[in-house]
């Protein structure tokens, strides 16, 4: 059984990752198109790009966590990944001394350079819920512990950025990541030190890195179980992040543009005050159920707000869309260690940590590189309301988890499961 001490020690690190990401999710979209002056479909496209190199570095980055792990501690590369990301998150806040024309091509550098750092250090922390311990009950646990990390992460951030804007548009956030950048360098810390990686990762075979790389594509070939998850990650990643970042947009429909910076904390204290209630509730009707819970929440509210207009209204079912968002978060990153030992058993247990939640960290990547997508086109059309991006996003979520739910710790095909985690199923 782990400690209290440990399960925060790991989610310190989501602290410090959550400083760099909820910078990069609520606020970096906004910085480009009212800081920088971008036009949204060129902010829109350096994401998208963005999310492009996610697809190349993080099957890279798990590849070589893999074949690194039983020689280099997988906790390590949070020391590495760390630090870089939140130079880079301060030279993303700054703008660029560049005349107008190349404007948009030093923003893309620093963005692409941003998001492979990240991928450095958070693929294999992530990870690292399947090393600490073997038992599904412990992966909730780390999870729960985690998703709350991150978010005080994303409350601090928040709250640093609507305390800290110098302009009245709120668009300057300079001071407010340099800020972040210090204080994330003591989290990583702490997880490096804190954590026991007491599961023995099993070692890749000795092959040409690229034959690595053909063999996850290979997991998702192989295992449903993997394949459910992804799509799960990928249509409830989209309505979450449409979500998020869709807040201070939606308060400019709303004449309220400074209340938006506000509202941007709810997501993080709403996860910070309701990741033990998701957690309980998943120990009782199990991790499937309260994920469809959730999504059904998360539906019904967005269409709500929709439907009644009213700022009133809007902010009450946004809020509650966002706690329905945290449900979605937490369920499905908690299911990753399940998805996990399917690979593992289908793939003659050979490690495959990195990979897996490499390709999940994809997953969720494209959900929030296709949200800016949802969101430039409402910003285009201005008889279009974020409200429908919303609405719409949630309704395919819920439509996935319903068709394709992911599979429970009890469900896989790994008898390994088994052996020494108890008989949770939930």
């Amino acid at each position: 059984m782990i400690t209290a001490r440990e399960r925060w020690s790991f989610a310190a690190g989501d602290i410090g990752w959550n400083f760099v990401w909820q910078s990069i999710e609520l606020y970096l979209l906004y910085f480009y198109i009212r800081g920088l002056g971008l036009s949204p479909q060129v902010a829109a496209t350096i994401f998208l790009a963005g999310a492009a190199m996610d697809w190349l570095v993080d099957p890279l980055v798990g590849t070589l966590a893999d074949r690194a792990a039983p020689r280099v501690p997988v906790r390590a590369w949070v020391l590495v990944g760390g630090p870089l990301s939140v130079v880079l998150l301060a030279a993303a806040f700054t703008t660029p001394p560049v005349a107008a024309a190349y404007l948009p091509v030093v923003v893309l550098v620093i963005h692409l350079a941003l998001r492979a750092s990240y991928s450095l250090g958070n693929i294999p922390y992530a990870a690292l819920t399947a090393r600490i311990s073997a038992r599904p009950k412990d992966h909730l646990a780390l999870t729960g512990a985690r998703m709350q990390g991150a978010a005080i992460g994303g409350l601090i951030a928040a709250a640093v950025y609507a305390l800290l804007p110098a302009t009245t548009g709120g668009a300057d956030f300079r001071d407010g990541a340099l800020l972040l950048a210090v204080l994330a360098l003591p989290a990583f810390c702490a997880t490096y030190f804190g954590v026991r990686e007491r599961v023995a990762p099993t070692a890749m075979r000795r092959e040409p890195l690229l034959h690595s790389l053909a063999g996850t594509v290979e997991l998702v070939r192989r295992s449903p179980a993997l394949r459910r998850l992804l799509a799960v990650i990928m249509s409830a990643g989209l309505a979450v992040t449409v979500v998020n970042k869709s807040i201070l947009f939606l308060f400019e429909e709303l004449g309220a543009p400074r209340l938006g910076f506000y509202v941007a904390l709810v997501p993080s204290a709403s996860l910070l005050l309701t990741a033990p209630w998701w957690t309980l509730l998943a120990r009782r009707v199990g991790r499937g159920t309260a994920l469809t819970i959730a999504a059904l929440i998360k539906a019904g509210a967005t269409v709500l707000a929709l439907y009644l207009g009213n700022r009133t209204a809007v902010v009450g079912m946004t809020a509650i869309a966002i706690v329905a968002g945290c449900g979605l978060s937490i369920m499905f990153w908690s299911l990753v260690p399940a998805a996990l030992a399917d690979c593992e058993a289908r793939m003659a247990n050979e490690g495959c940590a990195g990979r897996v939640y490499a390709l999940s960290n994809i997953a969720r990547k494209l959900a929030q590189a296709l949200a800016p997508q949802v969101i430039a086109l409402s910003l285009l059309r201005p008889e279009l309301s974020t409200l429908w991006g919303m609405a719409i996003t949630a309704a395919i979520a819920l439509t996935v988890v319903l068709l394709y739910r992911p599979q429970t710790p009890g469900e896989v095909v790994g008898p390994m499961l088994d052996e020494g985690l108890g008989r949770d199923t939930a």
